[in-house]
Protein backbone atom coordinates (compact mmCIF):
# COMPACT_ATOMS: atom_id res chain seq x y z
CA UNK A 1 0.00 0.00 0.00
CA UNK A 2 1.25 3.54 -1.33
CA UNK A 3 1.27 6.15 1.96
CA UNK A 4 1.83 9.89 1.67
CA UNK A 5 3.48 11.28 4.80
CA UNK A 6 2.20 14.97 5.31
CA UNK A 7 2.81 17.38 8.14
CA UNK A 8 -0.09 18.91 9.25
CA UNK A 9 -0.77 20.99 12.11
CA UNK A 10 -3.97 20.21 14.68
CA UNK A 11 -5.42 22.53 16.76
CA UNK A 12 -4.79 21.50 21.01
CA UNK A 13 -8.61 20.79 21.21
CA UNK A 14 -8.78 18.61 18.28
CA UNK A 15 -5.68 16.92 19.07
CA UNK A 16 -7.39 16.59 22.93
CA UNK A 17 -10.55 14.88 21.56
CA UNK A 18 -8.22 12.51 19.28
CA UNK A 19 -6.76 11.44 22.34
CA UNK A 20 -9.62 11.08 24.00
CA UNK A 21 -11.03 8.74 20.92
CA UNK A 22 -7.39 6.75 21.10
CA UNK A 23 -8.13 6.00 24.52
CA UNK A 24 -12.19 4.65 24.38
CA UNK A 25 -11.01 3.07 20.79
CA UNK A 26 -8.21 1.33 21.23
CA UNK A 27 -7.03 2.91 18.06
CA UNK A 28 -4.06 5.12 16.65
CA UNK A 29 -4.14 8.79 15.90
CA UNK A 30 -3.12 8.05 12.35
CA UNK A 31 -5.72 5.60 12.14
CA UNK A 32 -9.13 8.38 13.25
CA UNK A 33 -7.16 11.15 11.27
CA UNK A 34 -7.80 8.55 8.02
CA UNK A 35 -11.42 7.74 9.08
CA UNK A 36 -12.16 11.35 9.75
CA UNK A 37 -10.20 11.73 6.23
CA UNK A 38 -12.61 9.40 4.00
CA UNK A 39 -16.09 10.85 6.08
CA UNK A 40 -14.72 14.27 4.85
CA UNK A 41 -14.49 13.14 1.45
CA UNK A 42 -17.63 11.07 1.30
CA UNK A 43 -19.84 14.37 2.80
CA UNK A 44 -18.43 16.25 0.53
CA UNK A 45 -18.75 14.19 -2.80
CA UNK A 46 -22.24 13.94 -1.57
CA UNK A 47 -22.79 17.38 -1.04
CA UNK A 48 -21.27 18.44 -4.94
CA UNK A 49 -23.49 15.59 -6.32
CA UNK A 50 -26.77 17.17 -4.64
CA UNK A 51 -25.46 20.48 -5.57
CA UNK A 52 -25.05 19.53 -9.01
CA UNK A 53 -28.37 17.53 -9.16
CA UNK A 54 -30.64 20.62 -7.81
CA UNK A 55 -28.91 23.11 -10.56
CA UNK A 56 -29.69 20.66 -13.03
CA UNK A 57 -33.23 20.30 -11.98
CA UNK A 58 -33.63 23.81 -11.83
CA UNK A 59 -32.36 24.09 -15.32
CA UNK A 60 -34.82 21.97 -16.68
CA UNK A 61 -37.91 23.79 -15.03
CA UNK A 62 -36.63 26.80 -16.84
CA UNK A 63 -35.94 25.56 -20.03
CA UNK A 64 -39.41 23.82 -20.47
Amino acid sequence: MNTHNYLVRVKDEHWEDIQRVMTLDNSSANVIINEGIRLVVKEKLQQMSTLRKNRNGLQNMVSV
